[in-house]
Formats: structure tokens, C-alpha cells, sequence
């Protein structure tokens, strides 16, 4: 085969391979794997599973306040019928039962002062369904928090790889200069091997840069429930998210503290398991009342002389065990003071929720900050590094303040980039402590 033919087959084969490639890569935005963390999540999963356990739960007490329907049918099939022989003879008795015996009964009970206690129970479990609802909202809340700040730590650890990667690049054109010099005699072996320390050094960076990368989206994969060395998975640069952090907070942070009360799930979520507990407190102490019941029945027999085929009765049925040795009265006292923990922890929740506002408040604040300090420093750094070079390749700089000058600019880039990550995570941070909706 010639040369010239085996150059367009391998173009081909190239080619091919990369439209394959192309193909088979999935690209997900911050958002997109906010969603798919959503889905897949398996706490989130279980959360949303006990949130509808609890709505059937309270769907389960609503229906004990309505009348109780039940129906049972016996049949009997008897050895020999029952005769009643008075006189003694054969064949003159009274049979009273058949051999075959049927009886069918339909039966109402309807509670009265239960209901009282029944009512309290219903509202303690319509709580506790609302308390497992902002459960699952908080868990979906925290895991978006979890995904977006990910997404932004992979990204500063990127951003760190690539500045890193031009340190390396300058550092190595710097050795080639500082050997070339060094074979002319302008400069001695001492200052070469600071020029090669200073490359090492940037690599060490370099490579500690493409770790965190590396274990960055492993962690953010997982949240995906993917395998962590998917190749598959394009990540796009979270713009929107860096554009929302260089906006000013648009509210007072006292605003923002009453937002977090008002729509926090882990606040509502407090609320109302303290609500549950208070109403299981009147029920428990509700149990104390006697039981009033109003009943029904319809009973049809076949095959008992003494039973009437057809009967019917409405009555009234009361019973109170007045006396238990306390249990009763003990268990409403222990269910009161549950309440009494419940409503602590919910108190407690509210002043959390406004503490965390206020902290990653002055934390977002204290990133615009830290990013306008290493905006005029990287300024300041680059000009620094520039006249600095110039003087070097003048002849009167020295080799150690051109590594000085290097290692400044690199560290200004490096804390400017981490500055603006920083920012981004913290109005994350922010965002969710106020309790915006998780999307």
C-alpha cells in the first residue's frame, strides 16, 4: 500500500474516532446535574418515600373518625341436627337446629367522644405528614447546595491546573534562557538551579491542582450515581452561577433573615414536629374521657329455631377504664413533655436558620472583598513581573528577584481565581440559607 494511502486511511480511522468520541460525550450544566442528582439520589429517594408514608399515614387517621363498616358470615355444618323431645317419643321432638346453620351480620360503630381524641390524632398526623414534606424539601435543598458547590471547587481546581500549567510553561522557557546564559558565563550554577527549584516547585502545583480536579469530579459524578472514572461527562463552566456571585446581594440581611424563617424547610420542618407533638399531647390526654359509640346491626339466621331469621338493634355503647394505675394519666404527662422538647427544637431552629443567614452574609461580603484586593494585586503583580523581566534581560536585575516577581504573579493569579470561586460558593451558601427553592 503507498505512503499516500496509508496517510488518508489513518486520516479516516482519526477521524471516525473522533466523531465517536464526540458522539458518545454527554455535556451537563450545573443546573442539568442538579436535576439528575435529584433523581437518582438515593437519600433523597428515601426522604420523598417517608414524606408519602406520612400523607398515607394521615390519610390512614382520617379515616378512623368516620363509622366503622364490618360484615361477617358463619356457616355451620353440625354432626346432627338439635331436637328437643319433650314427650319421649320418636319423631316428636322440636328440631331447634339444622344440621346446616347459617348467620350473617352487618355491623356500624360510630365514635362520639372519641372523636375528640380521634381529632387531635388526625391533626397530630396531618403535621407530621407537612414535617416529613419539608424534610424531603430540605434534603433536596442540602444536595443541591452539595452539587453546585462541587461544581464550582472543580472548576477553581481547573482554573488553578491552568494557571499553573503557564507558570510551568514560563518557568521552562526561563531555564532554557538561564542555561543558554549560564554556558556564556553571565550567571553561575546557583542561579540556574534556582531557575530548575522554581520549575519543580510550579509542577508540585501543577499536580496538586489536577488531583483536586480529578477528586473534585469523582465526588460530583457520584452525586450522579455514576461510575467515578466516567469519561462520558463533559462538565460546562458554571457562568451562571460566577455571573450571580459578582452581583450585589439585592436585600438587607435582616430581610433576608425573615425570608429564611418564612420559607426555610428545616424551620417549617421544626414547626411542625412541634405541632405533632402538641396535638399527641391532647390526644394522650384526651384518652382520659370515656369512650361513647353509637352501633348498628343487622343479623340474618338460618337454621336456629330460637334465632329470628331477620334482626336488627341501634344502641349506645360506653365504656371507661377509670382506673390503670396512672398509665394512662403518665403517658399524656410524657407526651406533654415531648411537646415541651419539640417546640425547644423549634425554637432552636429558627435561631440557627437566622445565624447561618447572618454568617454566610458576612462571608459573601467578605469575598467581594477578597476579590477586589486580588484584582488591584494581580494588576500590580503583572507590571511588577514585567519591568522586572525587562531589568533581568537588561543585565541589572537579578535572578532572585525575577523568581520574587514570578512567584508573586502566579500567587496573584492563583488567589484571584480562588477569590472569585469563593465568592460563587459563598452566595451558593447564602442562597440556600435563606431557603430559595432547590430547583
Amino acid at each position: 500500500m503507498r505512503p499516500s494511502r496509508l496517510l488518508r486511511v489513518a486520516a479516516v480511522v482519526l477521524l471516525s474516532a473522533g466523531l465517536a468520541h464526540a458522539q458518545s460525550v454527554t455535556r451537563l450544566t450545573v443546573e442539568q446535574a442538579v436535576q439528575e442528582a435529584f433523581r437518582v439520589n438515593d437519600q433523597l429517594r428515601a426522604a420523598q418515600a417517608r414524606a408519602e408514608a406520612a400523607a398515607d399515614t394521615s390519610r390512614s387517621a382520617r379515616g378512623n373518625l368516620l363509622p366503622a363498616l364490618s360484615a361477617t358470615e358463619e356457616w355451620q355444618h353440625y354432626n346432627a341436627p338439635f331436637v328437643i323431645n319433650l314427650s319421649g317419643q320418636p319423631g316428636q321432638g322440636i328440631t331447634a337446629r339444622n344440621i346446616n346453620a347459617n348467620t350473617l351480620g352487618v355491623a356500624a360503630n360510630q365514635p362520639l367522644l372519641g372523636l375528640v381524641r380521634l381529632g387531635f390524632g388526625l391533626a397530630s398526623a396531618n403535621h407530621s405528614a407537612d414535617a416529613s414534606h419539608s424534610d424531603a424539601q430540605a434534603v433536596a435543598a442540602s444536595l443541591g447546595e452539595q452539587v453546585r458547590t462541587t461544581y464550582l471547587r472543580l472548576f477553581e481546581a481547573l482554573a488553578q491546573q491552568s494557571i499553573a500549567q503557564t507558570s510551568v510553561e514560563q518557568l521552562q522557557k526561563q531555564v532554557q534562557d538561564a542555561e543558554a546564559r549560564y554556558r556564556a558565563g553571565t550567571i553561575t550554577n546557583a542561579d540556574l538551579l534556582r531557575f530548575r527549584t522554581a520549575e519543580a516547585n510550579a509542577q508540585q502545583q501543577f499536580i496538586q491542582a489536577q488531583t483536586e480536579a480529578l477528586v473534585d469530579r469523582q465526588a460530583l459524578l457520584t452525586y450522579l450515581a455514576r461510575n467515578p472514572e466516567d469519561p462520558s461527562i463533559e462538565f460546562v463552566e458554571p457562568e451562571e452561577l460566577e455571573r450571580l456571585a459578582a452581583e450585589p446581594v439585592p436585600h438587607p440581611v435582616d430581610t433576608l433573615i425573615n425570608q429564611s424563617l418564612a420559607e426555610r424547610p428545616e424551620v417549617h420542618r421544626a414547626q411542625s414536629q412541634a405541632e405533632a407533638a402538641r396535638d399527641t399531647d391532647k390526644a394522650a390526654y384526651a384518652a382520659l374521657l370515656p369512650e361513647l359509640n353509637v352501633q348498628l346491626a343487622y343479623q340474618w339466621t338460618k337454621g336456629q329455631l330460637f334465632f329470628p331469621e331477620n334482626s336488627a338493634y341501634v344502641g349506645i355503647l360506653v365504656s371507661w377504664p377509670f382506673w390503670n394505675w396512672g398509665a394512662t394519666y403518665y403517658a399524656a404527662r410524657s407526651a406533654e413533655q415531648q411537646a415541651n422538647a419539640a417546640e425547644a427544637l423549634s425554637q432552636d431552629a429558627r435561631r440557627q436558620a437566622a445565624y447561618e443567614v447572618s454568617s454566610r452574609y458576612a462571608q459573601l461580603k467578605a469575598q467581594f472583598v477578597a476579590v477586589q484586593v486580588a484584582e488591584t494585586a494581580i494588576a500590580s503583580a503583572e507590571e511588577a513581573y514585567r519591568v522586572t523581566d525587562a531589568q533581568v534581560r537588561a543585565g541589572i536585575g537579578t535572578t532572585t528577584d525575577l523568581l520574587d516577581a514570578q512567584s508573586a504573579l502566579t500567587t496573584a493569579r492563583l488567589n484571584l481565581a480562588r477569590a472569585r470561586f469563593e465568592r460563587a460558593v459563598a452566595r451558593v451558601a447564602l442562597d440556600r440559607a435563606v431557603g430559595g427553592a432547590p430547583n
